[in-house]
C-alpha cells in the first residue's frame, strides 16, 4: 500500500511539474482618450437618479427610467446621433453600431440600468443616491450593479466615435429595465434580435468581479468568465393546522413544525461536486496555484475529493461547488394567544451545474420527510446552457482583462447568481459573464447591501476593458 501511494504521489508530482500556465500574452495597447474627470461625474449622475426596480412591480415608477433616458441622451451625444436607438418594452434601451466588415457575426454588450432599492438609508456610510465621492470611491446604490458597467460602455463607444474608430463586427448594447425583477427587457430585446435573424459571435454581460485575494492559493487577482449562471428555485413549506387559543396547545404548533422542517432543509445540504465550468477553473488555475493545492488542482482525477471538502470548508467558495440553500422568508402568527393556523416558509436555491430543478425539490422533500408540511415549487429555472471557454469570444474577453490589468489572471466559471444574459442564449452563439472591477471578500455584502461603492481608479480601466472589446476583431 505504502508503495502504491508512494507511485501515485511521484506522478501526481510530476504532473504538477509538467503544467504550464494557460493565460494568455499581452503587448501594449493605445488606450482611449478619456477625459475621466467628466466620465466621473456622468457616472455620478447617473446614480442620483433612483432607477428602482420595487419588490412589488406595481410599484413601478417610470418617471427615474425616463430621466435616465434623458441622461444618456445629453451625456453621449455622439452615441446618440450616430448609433440607431430603440426603446424596447417602455424603458430598455437596443442600440445598433454598423461595423467595419457587415459579414461578420455581432456581439453584443449587455448592462441594466434599474437597482434594487436601499431600504434603510440611515446604516450607509453615505446616502445611497447621493453619489459621493470619499476614499477613492464613488458610493451609491447602482455603482457596481450595474450602472457603473452601463455608463463604461457608452463611455467608451463615444470615445471611439470621437477619435473615428469604427469596431470591426456590428455591435449592439442591450440596456434592460427590469433585471432586478424579471428581466422582461432584455427578453423583449432578445426576442427582437431572434425575430430579425441576429446571431452573435458572443455576447457579455455583467458577472463576477475580479476577485482579490478569494480564491485559495492564488495570490495574483482573479477574473472569472462565467460560461453560464446559475439557475434557481424558489420552495414554499407550508403547514396548515387547526387554530385555536394559546392555552390548549398540541404537542407542536404549524410554527414549531414549519421550525423543524426548515433546520432539517439548513442541515441537509446539497452534496459539492467539480462537475461543470468550475472544473475548468481549477484546470485553468491550477498553474497558478502555490502550496499543497497547486498539487491537489493539477491533479483532480486523483484529488478531486480533497479539493471539494476545501473548497467546502468555507462560505466564500462552498457557492462554487454546490448548490445552496437560503431560507429567506418565514411567516406565521398573528397574536401571542392564537394558535397560528398556518406557517409558511421560502427557501431559495442557486442550482449548481449537474443539478436540475426536478433533483432539488426532490432533495427538499426528502429532507423535510413530514407529511404535515407541503412541499410546493414556487418557481425555478433551470442553468442555462454553458458556453465555451475555446470560443473565439473568451479569448477576446480573457485578452481585454489582461491587457488593462496585466496582473490579472483569468479562468472560465460558473456566476452564482442570475443575470439579463440567460434571456440571451437563442441570439448569441456564446453567452460569457463578468464584472470588470476588483472586489474583496468584504465587498460581496455590498451587492445589494448597503454601503456599495465602486473604485474611481477601477472605473477609468472599466472604460478601457469595454473598448479593448470594441476593438478586438
Amino acid at each position: 500500500m505504502l508503495g502504491l501511494l508512494s507511485v501515485l504521489l511521484a506522478i501526481a508530482t510530476v504532473n504538477m511539474l509538467a503544467t504550464r500556465s494557460q493565460q494568455v500574452q499581452v503587448d501594449g495597447f493605445e488606450p482611449l482618450r478619456i477625459d475621466e474627470v467628466q466620465a466621473v461625474d456622468r457616472l455620478s449622475e447617473a446614480i442620483r437618479i433612483q432607477t428602482i426596480s420595487p419588490q412589488d412591480p406595481a410599484s413601478f415608477d417610470p418617471a427615474p427610467f425616463i430621466a435616465f433616458h434623458q441622461l444618456l441622451e445629453r451625456s453621449f451625444p455622439l452615441v446618440h446621433a450616430q448609433l440607431e436607438r430603440e426603446i424596447v418594452s417602455d424603458y430598455s434601451l437596443m442600440y445598433r453600431w454598423p461595423g467595419a466588415d457587415p459579414s461578420a457575426a455581432p456581439i453584443i454588450l449587455a448592462a441594466h440600468m434599474d437597482v434594487v432599492p436601499a431600504d434603510d438609508p440611515s446604516a450607509w456610510s453615505h446616502p445611497p443616491f447621493a453619489a459621493e465621492q470619499a476614499e477613492g470611491f464613488m458610493w451609491g446604490r447602482g455603482t457596481m450593479d450595474d450602472k457603473g458597467a452601463l455608463m463604461a460602455i457608452l463611455e467608451a463607444t463615444e470615445a471611439m466615435l470621437a477619435a473615428g474608430i469604427t469596431p470591426p463586427r456590428t455591435v449592439y448594447l442591450c440596456f434592460g429595465h427590469d433585471e432586478e425583477l424579471t428581466g422582461s427587457g432584455a427578453a423583449a430585446m432578445a426576442k427582437l434580435l431572434h425575430a430579425r435573424g441576429v446571431e452573435a459571435e458572443f455576447l457579455l454581460d455583467e458577472g463576477t468581479g475580479i476577485t482579490v485575494g478569494m480564491f485559495p492559493a492564488v495570490e495574483q487577482p482573479v477574473a472569472l468568465i462565467g460560461l453560464s449562471e446559475k439557475g434557481s428555485a424558489t420552495i414554499e413549506l407550508l403547514v396548515e393546522l387547526e387554530g385555536g387559543h394559546s392555552s390548549a396547545p398540541p404537542d407542536q404548533t404549524a410554527i414549531g413544525i414549519l421550525a423543524a422542517a426548515v433546520a432539517r432543509v439548513e442541515a441537509q445540504q446539497l452534496p459539492g461536486s467539480l462537475d461543470g465550468p468550475f472544473r475548468q477553473t481549477l484546470d485553468t488555475l491550477g498553474p497558478e496555484m502555490h502550496g499543497p493545492l497547486k498539487l491537489v488542482a493539477t491533479n483532480l482525477w486523483l484529488f478531486a475529493p480533497v479539493m471539494t471538502r476545501a473548497l467546502l470548508a468555507s462560505s466564500t467558495t462552498a457557492s462554487s461547488v454546490r448548490t445552496t440553500t437560503a431560507v429567506t422568508v418565514i411567516e406565521g402568527g398573528v397574536k401571542a394567544n392564537v394558535l397560528p393556523p398556518r406557517a409558511r416558509a421560502l427557501v431559495n436555491h442557486r442550482i449548481n451545474a449537474g443539478d436540475t430543478v426536478e433533483r432539488v425539490v426532490a432533495h427538499v422533500r426528502e429532507a423535510v420527510d413530514d407529511p404535515r408540511v407541503q412541499v410546493t415549487l414556487v418557481v425555478g429555472n433551470e442553468v442555462p446552457r454553458i458556453s465555451d471557454a475555446q470560443a473565439p469570444g473568451f479569448s477576446t474577453i480573457a485578452r481585454a482583462v489582461r491587457e488593462v490589468n496585466p496582473e490579472v489572471l483569468v479562468a472560465p466559471g460558473l456566476f452564482v447568481a442570475a443575470t439579463d444574459a440567460r434571456h440571451y442564449v437563442g441570439v448569441a452563439k456564446q453567452v460569457y459573464r463578468l464584472s470588470a472591477f476588483f472586489i474583496t471578500k468584504q465587498d460581496v455584502p455590498r451587492y445589494h447591501g448597503v454601503d456599495e461603492r465602486l473604485s474611481l481608479e477601477h472605473y477609468a480601466g472599466m472604460i478601457q476593458f469595454y473598448g479593448r472589446i470594441l476593438q478586438a476583431s
